[in-house]
């Protein structure tokens, strides 16, 4: 298993300690299952993408007081984790949510400061795209730091990720990852401005004259490969009405990243999540694309190897 991969398994897992996820896990599985069939195939994966917004929906809150909201976004963000990683097995991308699981350096980059007050974007979930280089894409204990396999280093005592092991990677190679974030949320009429407004941020590569930078302890999104800024939205806005004219559409419309849904894509509104492993995370894929990686991995998913299990497909 190379470093990627590895990464990705410590990902979905940490997903599946989430409790409200696992509630609606046993809900939305049978459903997914429904939905790929058997024998599936790397296309009927990345078509979840179209009907990730129904799979949620299955799970929804009656009310929308502050807890179920919550909890609401809480499982959003984790479906939308487990579809992104599952759909980018095989290759240099892995998406993370909780924010103790993202490398200190990269942390850094992402950190914009108002004067000397660091902020803390909205990063719901933020996609590392690791350098096409023999450290990430071999087996992790040929992985070296100039002092032998990193490999003892790189698992903690209680067999966890090490993310001091691998900011020392990230510390060599910082120029050559690839940073996406991903704000999640399950209501797009209320929370589409605070993507555009991050956005802006992020493009303008900060506001000097008002004493507003980005990065801190000299990581900068400016000096990483490339850095895109996107929006997933379910939406639970029952009634409206979204046209290519509405604010809540225009305020996303330029995100760096674009802007997604869990439905099929609807021109000049918003794109199918599917859509977002082509536009933004293109160079992860090895050359082949997304369905590309997965056709390669698609016999053991089915199989349901070990190798996978982590995804609870089985």
């Amino acid at each position: 298993m190379n470093l990627p991969e590895y990464y990705r398994k410590k990902s979905i897992d940490d997903i599946f300690n989430i409790p409200t996820f696992r509630t609606c896990w046993t809900i939305w599985k049978p459903e997914i299952d429904r939905k790929l069939g058997e024998n599936y195939s790397a296309t009927d994966i990345l078509n979840l993408g179209d009907t990730l917004s129904e799979i949620f929906k299955m799970t929804g809150q009656g009310g929308r007081d502050q807890g179920s909201l919550s909890g609401g976004g809480t499982a959003w963000e984790a479906l939308v984790c487990w579809y992104l990683n599952l759909c980018m097995i095989n290759s240099r991308a892995v998406a993370i949510r909780r924010m103790s699981l993202i490398p200190k350096h990269i942390q850094d980059s992402i950190t914009v400061n108002y004067s000397n007050f660091p902020c803390n974007t909205e990063s719901d979930i933020t996609v590392l795209i690791f350098p096409d280089s023999p450290d990430y894409n071999n087996n992790i204990e040929e992985v070296s730091l100039n002092r032998g396999s990193i490999f003892n280093d790189f698992l903690a005592v209680d067999n966890s990720l090490n993310i001091n092991v691998l900011d020392s990677l990230i510390e060599r190679d910082f120029n050559l990852f690839e940073i996406g974030i991903i704000q999640c949320k399950t209501n797009w009429n209320d929370n589409a401005q605070i993507p555009m407004l991050w956005d802006m941020i992020y493009s303008s590569g900060g506001f000097t004259g008002r004493n507003i930078t980005i990065g801190r302890n000299n990581y900068s999104i400016q000096n990483c490969h490339k850095f895109t800024y996107s929006f997933v939205t379910v939406p639970t806005n029952q009634r409206s009405n979204y046209t290519s004219g509405s604010v809540a559409v225009q305020r996303v419309y330029n995100l760096s990243g674009g802007n997604y849904w869990g439905k099929p894509t609807s021109q000049n509104i918003c794109r199918s999540i599917k859509e977002i492993f082509n536009n933004n995370f293109q160079s992860a894929f090895r050359g082949i694309g997304a369905r590309g990686c997965i056709n390669l991995k698609i016999q053991a998913l089915n199989d349901s190897n070990e190798e996978y299990s982590y995804f609870h497909l089985y």
